[in-house]
């Protein structure tokens, strides 16, 4: 009896510890969710403002986000995705991988798609941060999450349009897309044309090379 106590003592000292453990991480996670957001905020009115606020507004938000991938990044290496998290600092975690560069991307992109296919993140997170790396390392989409402005000759002068970035299988699109529940894209193109207030091309025959 006195043996079968004991164990139970340390079952809960480790329940209590692993609680605990998972408490810190949430207010942790939560906190660097919301410092990446705040710190966003003046994009939004990104069109009232000076070249000098821009700057400024900028450099603090580099700063930010490298405090944030540095902890986010520490935990990561050292315990792994921690489980039991709330969703939004679950949610902490894959918008930091997504504010680094594509180093940082790369390395992670495997452990996001695990955490997608285990429910823990949307597939459609998976969906963008791969797509991001692939447009980054220079090569084909695969889903058409990735918008780039471009320099286009339009009668003679030089002008800036947005393009949907170069999809692998054009033809299989709307699929994918479905798999990993993305709207079709010519729905998506159209939501963020009325959001941005600008057209957005998809030229089928372009490819990466025309991009360069």
């Amino acid at each position: 009896m006195v043996t079968m106590l004991r164990y139970s003592s340390v079952l809960i000292l480790l329940i209590i510890a692993a609680l605990s453990s998972c408490n810190q991480y949430n207010r942790i996670l939560e906190e660097v969710y919301d410092n990446d957001q705040a710190v966003r905020e003046w994009t939004k009115g990104i069109s009232s403002l000076t070249a000098d606020e821009i700057v400024n507004y900028s450099t603090e938000m580099e700063r930010v986000d490298s405090l944030n991938q540095a902890t986010v990044f520490s935990i990561l290496d050292k315990e792994g995705w921690p489980s039991h998290l709330s969703d939004k600092a679950n949610r902490a975690i894959w918008i930091v991988i997504d504010h680094s560069d594509l180093a940082y991307r790369s390395k992670y992109l495997g452990l996001v798609k695990e955490k997608a296919d285990e429910g823990v993140l949307d597939k459609t997170d998976y969906a963008i941060l791969n797509d991001r790396v692939l447009m980054e390392k220079g090569k084909p989409q695969i889903y058409g999450t990735q918008i780039k402005m471009v320099a286009t000759v339009v009668d003679d002068e030089i002008a800036m349009q947005l393009c949907l970035w170069p999809v692998e299988n054009p033809a299989a699109l709307d699929s994918l897309r479905s798999i990993v529940g993305l709207s079709p894209i010519e729905e998506y193109l159209k939501t963020n044309c009325d959001s941005i207030g600008q057209e957005i091309v998809w030229d089928k025959e372009k490819t990466v090379s025309d991009f360069d």
